[in-house]
């Protein structure tokens, strides 16, 4: 379509890292700038943002050493899993209107260059924001642990930390499909309710208000087959103390660690060669080629009502630095999006 033809409000909006945190971050870390209109230039595409996708990663890529996923630059918007909708195109790829997702700025509009890193969203998925959740990489991330490098057999008992999480509360109903008996950790006796009510669980247990080595002694009483970690430190020690001989742990997360200045390590290390532990730390982006597939397994079981999935959606790019700081203090009950504008 002619550019000139499509109207913009004269003002965009987007979210920076206006610098790198010591510790735990904090809102002065970001900075919301008023912006000009991005142009839509020769084989671009620009996208509106819906949801942006908050995610406990992040974390660390606030901060400038290195890890598996480049660190942001300063004074340069933040990025994320962004859901978003086509409104205006001059690639032949995708047309106005099309729900696409991609790795796309924390900005109400984003040009992305020759349409690059953008997938279209088919209707096969239900609602779109799922392409960034149930349905996307962090549905694909619970799987790989939860099943592939878990892999349950019917009775065993399998264990998932910050089971009402987005991982958590995925990964306990894969390990239900597969037959085993599903314990969780969560930080508040509501999520405990969630779990165990929505997700199905057979037992959950709050991790502030009860001794960890106590509820894994009355819960996993046969001990645990599979822990899939979301959080590490303490947990992770816990988990080591009371697991079967051969058990499988995957290591998809270590959130309570994503903010220590200097890293205590872990106890009981000895217990991986007692027990002989098959412990795997792995990394979705890894996996990514599986992703299609995945879907096609999935979608019928969200679609069926057979899995439940919840998203917890705070309203308005403003919003976006505060509901990460909450997310990672766990102030979040399922997926935490961002909803920007209407769908």
């Amino acid at each position: 379509m002619n550019p000139s033809s499509h109207q913009y409000t004269t003002t965009n909006t987007r979210v920076l890292l206006a610098k790198r945190p010591t510790g735990w971050p904090d809102e002065s870390c970001f900075q919301i700038e008023a912006c000009a209109e991005p142009e839509c230039g020769p084989q671009d595409v620009t996208v509106q943002a819906v949801w942006l996708s908050l995610d406990p990663y992040l974390r660390g890529r606030m901060d400038a050493g290195q890890s598996y996923a480049p660190g942001f630059a300063l004074g340069k918007p933040m990025v994320s899993r962004v859901v978003g909708r086509v409104i205006e195109s001059r690639n032949e790829r995708f047309r106005e209107g099309d729900f696409v997702w991609g790795f796309l700025d924390w900005a109400l509009r984003t040009v992305v260059a020759r349409g690059e890193g953008l997938h279209k969203i088919g209707p096969e998925l239900g609602r779109p924001s799922l392409a960034i959740s149930a349905l996307g990489m962090p549905g694909l991330t619970a799987w790989v642990g939860a099943i592939e490098l878990g892999k349950p057999s019917p009775g065993d008992t399998v264990y998932i930390s910050s089971a009402a999480g987005t991982i958590g509360q995925l990964a306990g109903q894969f390990a239900k499909r597969a037959g085993a008996r599903v314990v969780g950790s969560v930080g508040s006796d509501d999520k405990v309710d969630f779990v165990l009510k929505h997700c199905g669980y057979d037992a959950a247990f709050n991790y502030k208000t009860r001794d960890m080595d106590d509820a894994l002694s009355e819960l996993c009483p046969k001990g645990i087959d599979v822990y899939l970690d979301n959080v590490g430190g303490t947990t992770l020690e816990a988990a080591l103390r009371h697991a079967n001989v051969a058990a499988r742990f995957p290591l998809c997360g270590m959130i309570s660690r994503y903010n220590e200045v200097k890293d205590p390590g872990i106890r009981g290390m000895q217990l991986m060669v007692s027990k002989r532990i098959e412990m795997t730390g792995y990394i979705v982006y890894d996996h990514v080629h599986k992703l299609p597939a995945y879907q096609l397994r999935a979608a019928p079981w969200f679609n069926a009502g057979e899995m439940r999935f919840h998203e917890d959606i705070v309203h308005g790019i403003e919003q976006a630095p505060t509901a990460l700081l909450g997310m990672l203090k766990g102030d979040a009950l399922g997926k935490k999006l961002v909803q920007v504008c209407a769908a």
